[in-house]
């Protein structure tokens, strides 16, 4: 038999760590979301989860399970994302993986909750002034460059979602995405 709180507080776990908050903030989420949650509920909705060939691939399956539930929620997303979003305004350009891993997750909670967050712009972030270091021109026809850290480690491609260094870019024939 599987135990709910279990699956909740391995559920709350990993939204905390893999999306860079506490685990407080997390709890401060469901509990003052907009929109209810009943995670007792959720857990047992989920019950198709529980597989696995032992008692700790069924816990984390679960957890996995309800923590998208969670993410989906609309009020869970309000509180969640505008803080990964200020990550992203002040990311301090010095490793261009940072920028991507936060532009990730706040993409992904946006996909749970396509109605309320149908693009960037709503967390007031424009995609086309990300922020970085100053760009040289010499690249610019080459590739779709986003953003770059003070390494030269450049996020480029037409999805934003490629790394390759200034370097690279500038051997590259135009169209590098």
């Amino acid at each position: 038999m599987i135990d709910n709180n279990i699956v909740i507080e391995k559920a709350i776990r990993r939204i905390a760590d893999e999306y860079g908050v506490d685990i407080k903030t997390v709890e401060s989420a469901i509990n003052t979301s907009e929109v209810p949650l009943n995670l007792e509920k959720l857990v047992s909705e989920g019950i198709f989860c529980f597989r696995g060939p032992s008692e700790d691939v069924k816990y984390g399956n679960a957890a996995l399970c309800l923590s998208n539930k969670i993410l989906a929620n609309a009020g869970v997303a309000k509180i969640l994302i505008p803080l990964i979003c200020d990550r992203i305004r002040n990311w301090d350009h010095e490793n261009i993986e940072v920028l991507l891993s936060d532009l990730q997750k706040v993409i992904t909670i946006m996909e749970l909750n396509p109605d309320e967050y149908p693009g960037l712009q709503k967390c007031s972030i424009d995609p086309n002034d990300l922020p970085g270091e100053k760009i040289p021109d010499d690249i610019k026809d080459k590739c779709d460059v986003w953003a770059m850290d003070k390494k030269g480690m450049c996020l480029v491609g037409i999805d934003a979602n490629k790394l390759m260094h200034i370097d690279e870019i500038r051997k590259a024939a135009p169209g590098c995405s």
